[in-house]
């Protein structure tokens, strides 16, 4: 997904908005007024309101799938994906482990000015 655009989950929407200017790019509108989760997993945006999670293209808005997540019941939602990788922070090196096999993937030595924070 381009990083010109941010992401905002508000009162049942979330809304794109260009970076630099702050413009509305789309739109969209889930059941309710309530807060909105969301998680922006490369060219889809999972959004999370009132006990449902909605699937949508980052690009358009337009939703690709909804589950109402029937007998869950409401409230605050936290989405996770299992698409990144999980990153291991040690002293002076960061290293990016493979998922499924849990071997290190990617070492990388950081000087302590350009330590990244994890």
């Amino acid at each position: 997904m381009d990083s010109s655009v941010i992401f905002v989950g508000i009162r049942g929407s979330a809304i794109c908005l260009d970076r630099a200017t702050g413009q509305e790019i789309w739109s969209a509108s889930f059941k309710g007024t309530d807060s909105v989760t969301l998680l922006l997993d490369g060219d889809r945006l999972f959004a999370a309101s009132r006990g449902e999670v909605y699937c949508l293209d980052a690009a358009t808005g337009r939703e690709l799938w909804h589950n109402g997540m029937s007998g869950q019941g409401y409230g605050l939602a936290s989405i996770a994906s299992a698409a990144g990788l999980p990153i291991q922070r040690r002293r002076r090196s960061v290293a990016r482990m493979k998922r499924r096999q849990g071997q290190q993937r990617l070492d990388s030595q950081v000087s302590r000015a350009n330590q990244p924070r994890i």
